[in-house]
């Protein structure tokens, strides 16, 4: 589990705009387990073995998660979307509200589930039943950003069920 959490982040932040190196990642893992273990937190040599091993380990991790999403990396996010589509319905009141629950729906399915543009259309609708702003329905708002009703739906749904969770904990898997 550790070591595929280490190459998913390793391999994310190759995708996105803050790469990191395999020497960064391995030494906050590192760090991370001892404190998980009450460990010392001691210094990880870069020439060791230890070090050597966690390294080719980190990189055939990733070739697997690779392997295994067939190569297809690229995510297109929804925020992106999400200035144009307020600014076209001139609703820019929304705009942090839509913004948050773009960024929250990170951490749901929803952005291998559906294309950007109706995530994008169900945080902006989302946003505008928060603050009970009216969106155009004669014709469908929607229907102009290339998403469908029972889209934007699943989008809300998911968020409501994402924020009707209990709060994170850590549970130990190693022990």
């Amino acid at each position: 589990v550790k070591i595929v959490a280490a190459s998913s982040l390793w391999l994310a932040s190759k995708l996105e705009e803050s790469p990191r190196r395999a020497r960064q990642v391995i030494i906050v893992f590192h760090r991370m387990e001892c404190r998980r273990e009450n460990l010392p937190i001691e210094h990880l040599d870069l020439y060791s073995k230890k070090f050597s091993d966690l390294k080719a380990e980190l990189s055939r991790t990733e070739r697997h998660i690779l392997k295994e999403m067939g190569f297809v990396c690229h995510v297109e996010h929804p925020h992106k979307f999400i200035s144009n589509y307020l600014a076209t319905l001139e609703t820019p009141e929304l705009r942090q509200e839509a913004w948050n629950l773009a960024n929250d729906s990170l951490r749901t399915t929803l952005c291998v589930r559906f294309k950007s543009e109706v995530v994008a259309c169900g945080v902006v609708y989302a946003a505008a039943r928060r603050f009970q702003v009216p969106l155009p329905e004669n014709p469908p708002w929607w229907k102009a950003f290339d998403a469908d009703k029972s889209g934007i739906d699943e989008v809300c749904r998911v968020l409501a069920r994402l924020y009707s969770l209990p709060k994170a904990q850590y549970i130990p898997v190693c022990k």
